[in-house]
């Protein structure tokens, strides 16, 4: 059997695959009254990781608890739970990168080893210089062990403050206000990364460059309205056609089971 026949079977089950996806989504999509809210930027003009960026700031403010828009937004009705992670991901997909770039995750673990199976995570201990639009991921308790407790987006490129004492801007949800009271705002702030208050264990470069690919588009809506083993499955034909798109790239990707 040739590879052009191969990749033939491959496209064929693909299709078939997705005409029975779209006839049977309605039924399991979770519903939801959330509309886009995203701070009144431009999706078709603005760099995806620009609009990340600035749909987070739009939702700078206090919030009722862990129980508001963005949990009912991922578990389609009105629940207590954090949502630092909920955030992130509701912010990706507010400006078209769920599932292409940034996944849609309820931890902050789960978010972490999505990005380290697509060789995006980066530890705070490397060279690695953080981007606008990339996700710093923290160990609140400062415990010297690399476990993350929360997820925050990156707003400026590169370090602030002095080599001694650098730092990096951010935005995140279920956190405290700039006086350090409460857990229910959405705020920004400048971490340090270094001293006895630096958190950050690290950093995810999410693949914003897969946001306006076919495969990409896909992604998206497979990650927005499909339950977590069709996400699966669908992630693997996703990686067929990247692979078949980009012969350079024989690696195929890993899809982490959501959590």
């Amino acid at each position: 059997m040739n590879s052009k026949r191969v990749i033939l079977r491959f496209v064929s089950l693909f299709l078939s695959l997705v005409t029975v996806f779209l006839m049977a989504a309605p039924s399991f999509a979770v519903e939801t009254t959330d509309t886009p809210d995203n701070g009144g930027v431009e999706e078709s003009k603005a760099p995806v990781q620009d609009r990340i960026v600035e749909i987070a700031r739009a939702q700078i403010g206090k919030y009722d608890g862990n129980i508001n828009k963005f949990t009912k937004w991922y578990y389609g009705y009105d629940t207590d739970a954090f949502w630092c992670t909920i955030f992130v991901s509701w912010c990706g997909a507010q400006a078209g990168a769920t599932g292409s770039a940034v996944p849609k995750r309820s931890t902050v673990e789960g978010m972490r080893q999505w990005y380290v199976a697509r060789n995006r995570y980066y530890p705070a201990t490397s060279d690695y210089v953080p981007q606008r639009g990339d996700i710093v991921f923290m160990n609140t308790e400062v415990d010297g062990t690399d476990n993350v407790h929360h997820v925050e987006i990156i707003t400026e490129s590169g370090f602030s403050g002095s080599s001694r004492n650098p730092k990096i801007n951010c935005i995140g949800g279920n956190t405290s206000n700039l006086n350090f009271e409460g857990s229910e705002y959405v705020t920004e702030k400048v971490r340090p990364i270094n001293g006895s208050r630096a958190t950050i264990v690290g950093y995810a470069n999410p693949p914003y460059e897969n946001c306006d690919t076919f495969a990409g588009i896909l992604h998206t809506f497979i990650d927005i309205t499909s339950p977590a083993f069709m996400r699966y499955i669908f992630s693997k034909i996703i990686s067929l056609i990247q692979i078949i798109q980009s012969p350079a790239n024989n690696t195929p990707e890993t899809e982490v089971p959501a959590v």
